[in-house]
């Protein structure tokens, strides 16, 4: 909302204010004036003027202008609040990857399978695992430059960083030809999305496990015989290593980003429709939706009965994974 927006509400405030200030004070005028003629009647001759029926008519034109005054404000709070939950949904909608622009239907049809890919592809958080292996190296050199160390406790130090590069190295390797076209199909975009940066991880992978092995750990296992003199060139080939593992780690944030697309498009339903979308036996758990999606006849109940409001943003629901009674299992 803008400045002048709020000169203008404040503006519409006061007047509101000054009607109702106006209104109180003729309040009490007419009623001093019913007051006075009942008591003027209570002694005297019958007054020609009603003061109950004015009273009455009083009530009425108070409660009148009261009511409008009550709905013009509450009419201009839901539509700031319509505004305000429209303006939210645009921003979640436009956040969506490409994937997530694919059909809903589709989407939620595959939606089992796109996770199992990713599991595939980002078995654990491969992001911190390289900077962890950044710290090995680190460590590594520490270990050399401390001269109440023996030597031999460096060769452990590479055993362990090649056993944590090869647990890394544990993805799919891709079945697609250089020369063969991208599947057009949903897991085909799907797989499309996730291999492209697993291969260029895989590859750095390959160039940081040959450093280790052709130049690091031959430098160091010279040390023992020609002693710590020759630290200098095993320090420069550490940061080589570090210099390729920090490229690494780069390759690995963007199969990260991916793989958030992928768990994006097969679980974020927000204002998708679902209308022609075969749910029977799909697995639902976890799927986020709100008041604007749109489910297959007889499909809404059941899913809200089964849903739970999300902590993270207002209005989204998410399927839960367990039912009773009243909520029905995530899986049906």
């Amino acid at each position: 909302m803008t400045g002048n927006d709020s000169c203008g509400t404040d503006g519409a405030d006061r007047r509101h204010t000054d009607d109702l200030e106006a209104l109180l004070t003729a309040v009490h005028d007419q009623l001093g004036i019913a007051v006075n003629d009942r008591l003027n009647a209570l002694g005297g001759p019958p007054e020609l003027r009603f003061p109950d029926l004015a009273l009455d008519r009083l009530l009425a034109v108070t409660h009148r202008t009261l009511g409008t005054s009550v709905n013009r404000r509450l009419s201009r709070d839901v539509c700031d609040a319509l505004a305000q939950r429209n303006t939210m949904l645009q921003a979640h909608l436009t956040e969506r990857g490409a994937l997530s622009h694919r059909p809903a239907a589709i989407r939620v049809k595959h939606r089992e399978e796109a996770l199992r890919l990713v599991h595939l592809y980002w078995p654990r958080d491969l992001a911190e695992a390289m900077r962890a292996a950044v710290r090995m190296v680190q460590d590594l050199c520490d270990l050399l430059s401390d001269t109440t160390q023996p030597m031999g406790h460096g060769d452990t130090v590479l055993d362990n960083l090649r056993g944590h590069l090869e647990g890394m190295s544990q993805l799919p390797e891709s079945n697609r030809c250089p020369q063969s076209p991208a599947r057009l199909d949903y897991l085909g975009a799907v797989e499309e999305a996730l291999a492209n940066p697993a291969e260029r991880l895989i590859g750095e992978l390959h160039s940081i496990r040959e450093l280790l092995d052709d130049e690091l750990a031959p430098t160091i296992g010279a040390l023992e015989t020609a002693g710590r003199s020759y630290l200098f060139g095993v320090n420069a080939i550490a940061q080589d290593l570090i210099d390729d593992l920090a490229r690494g780690c780069e390759e690995a944030t963007a199969l990260a980003k991916a793989v958030t697309d992928v768990e994006q498009a097969s679980n974020d339903f927000v204002g998708a429709d679902l209308t022609n979308a075969q749910l029977d036996g799909l697995l639902l758990e976890g799927i986020l939706w709100d008041d604007t999606t749109r489910w297959p006849p007889k499909w809404e109940m059941r899913v809200r009965h089964a849903s739970l409001l999300c902590d993270e943003e207002e209005g989204i629901r998410v399927v839960a994974a367990e039912g009773s009674d009243t909520i029905v299992h995530a899986e049906a």
